[in-house]
């Protein structure tokens, strides 16, 4: 029953075409691999391990300059909860225009992982953008330390 179970969820992820592993689906495929190794091309893993690891990295960027800005406050961890999920929220908006997908942090992390198509032009105004979001980040915490 556990492996009719674990072929749906792997089929789902072939058919959604995006091959974004979550924290689930690092499990699952844990387990489809011990089970079925030969079954799984060795391009859709490291396709997926390139997906996961820049969604990673560039989460962090993106979300960096807010992690920065709340550590200068003394006991602002509900603030930050609540601009966390505010930043995370509009990311959402920002999805639906091509404008906006290409600078807003959050979405720029998905053109660059490659679960959004995009250009080589996209592409290029993400990294500014997340290099942006670093620097920020650095200037709040030198602030920090002043």
């Amino acid at each position: 029953m556990l492996e009719i179970v674990l072929k749906g969820i792997i089929a789902d992820l072939r058919a959604d075409n995006s091959y974004v592993l979550h924290h689930e689906s690092l499990i699952t495929f844990t387990v489809e691999a011990v089970l079925h190794i030969e079954s799984l091309p060795v391009d859709l893993v490291l396709g997926n391990l390139k997906t996961y690891l820049l969604d990673g990295i560039g989460v962090f960027l993106a979300i960096s300059p807010i992690i920065a800005f709340i550590s200068r406050m003394k006991k602002g961890y509900w603030l930050a909860l609540v601009f966390a999920e505010i930043y995370s929220f509009a990311g959402l908006f920002a999805s639906m225009s091509e404008q906006l997908k290409t600078v807003y942090p959050m979405t720029v992390v998905f053109n660059l992982s490659g679960y959004y198509d995009a250009s080589m032009v996209q592409i290029l105004i993400g990294v500014v953008v997340l290099l942006a979001c670093a620097v920020l980040s650095l200037f709040i915490l030198k602030e920090l330390n002043k």
